[in-house]
């Protein structure tokens, strides 16, 4: 990050408003609370990632930063700006454009907004944001197979050496049974007695499970084992009565 000039989030570019990450120390300089909220956060034990939720967590990763602008920002362009980055209710993401981790994406929301005032006028703001994990993350790995038996392979290339990756996992046709071979022959992750025609959405990582048609789905949940991968390569055994995606996430130790 701190070789990075602009960054995105949320899908825009800080270049629209003219902001440019910078660091500076000037005695002309002073911030003032533009906006800082009460963050809350939940937290799977073992997890990587933060989700909003009810409960305050204390220890999720965050980083300031400043960003200007050549040009005096106005009272429009200040509400302009402060509307796009502060307010979120989900974490978002974020790249910063640095020229070598340009692939690397963030999650994250902004929790205070300071203005950056220089002789009376503002001309940036001092940002804190407050992250879903310490990794940055590069193109997932998909793997997407029909109904049947299938003895597939799906790469964990994150760079968590001693630990696992948790997929996201979606299937339809109401059953499936996964078991990862090359982590644990006898730990099955297992679906049974859904609706055919629902797609059931898994995220092994912060434990939830979501449906196309509503309704609880743990109590179909019958191994209640969520789908784990060792670094490197993985041999899975499907059986599916349907179409299973499981997308594994690249998490990546880049730093901000």
């Amino acid at each position: 990050m701190f070789n990075a000039k602009y960054f995105r989030y949320a899908g825009q570019w800080s270049g629209t408003y003219g902001l440019q990450i910078v660091d500076f120390d000037d005695n002309a300089v002073k911030e003032t609370d533009a906006f800082s909220p009460t963050l809350t956060l939940q937290k799977v034990p073992g997890s990587l990632r933060f989700f909003h939720g009810g409960v305050e967590y204390d220890s999720a990763p965050t980083c300031e930063f400043s960003v200007l602008s050549e040009q005096e920002l106005t009272g429009d362009m200040r509400s302009a700006v402060l509307s796009w980055l502060v307010g979120r209710k989900q974490f978002q993401p974020m790249q910063f454009e640095d020229g070598d981790n340009d692939e690397f994406t963030y999650y994250c929301v902004f929790t205070s907004a300071k203005t950056i005032w220089i002789n009376g006028r503002c001309y940036g703001f001092r940002l804190t944001a407050q992250f879903d994990s310490p990794f940055a993350r590069g193109e997932a790995t998909t793997i997407t197979v029909g109904s049947g038996t299938h003895n597939v392979q799906i790469r964990n290339k994150s760079d968590i050496a001693d630990g696992y990756t948790y997929p996201i996992v979606t299937f339809t046709g109401g059953s499936v049974d996964i078991v990862n071979t090359t982590d644990d022959s006898q730990r099955h992750f297992k679906f049974s007695g859904l609706t055919a025609g629902e797609t059931v959405t898994v995220d092994n990582e912060v434990r939830y499970i979501s449906s196309s048609i509503g309704g609880e789905k743990l109590s179909k949940f019958t191994s209640k084992n969520w789908l784990r991968l060792r670094p490197g390569m993985n041999d899975l055994t499907i059986v599916a009565s349907g179409t299973v995606t499981i997308t594994c996430p690249y998490y990546a130790m880049i730093g901000y």
